[in-house]
């Protein structure tokens, strides 16, 4: 699933299904992830490998994967895809 911004149609977050093994977690568990952008700045920050990691299938310097495992609440999730939706503006 793409979410587009209404407005300009440019791609603020994807849902997509992937083993962890794509994420370089060495299992072959099937999983539900989120790709969201943000800065540059933002992305090396908040990328460490067992919450947050490098955006998969985008371009790792402005997007970033959440695993959709409960291990982040989602409070912080909605931060998230509304500090994306804000980039594309």
């Amino acid at each position: 699933m793409i979410f587009r911004h209404q407005e300009n149609k440019k791609w603020y977050g994807a849902m997509l299904s992937v083993s962890k093994r794509k994420l370089g977690i060495s299992s072959d568990e099937i999983v539900e992830i989120l790709d969201l952008r943000n800065s540059f700045e933002k992305v090396e920050k908040i990328v460490d490998h067992k919450k947050y990691y490098p955006g998969w299938h985008m371009n790792k310097k402005y997007w970033y994967t959440i695993i959709l495992d409960g291990s982040i609440s989602l409070k912080d999730i909605y931060k998230c895809i509304d500090e994306s939706y804000q980039m594309t503006k």
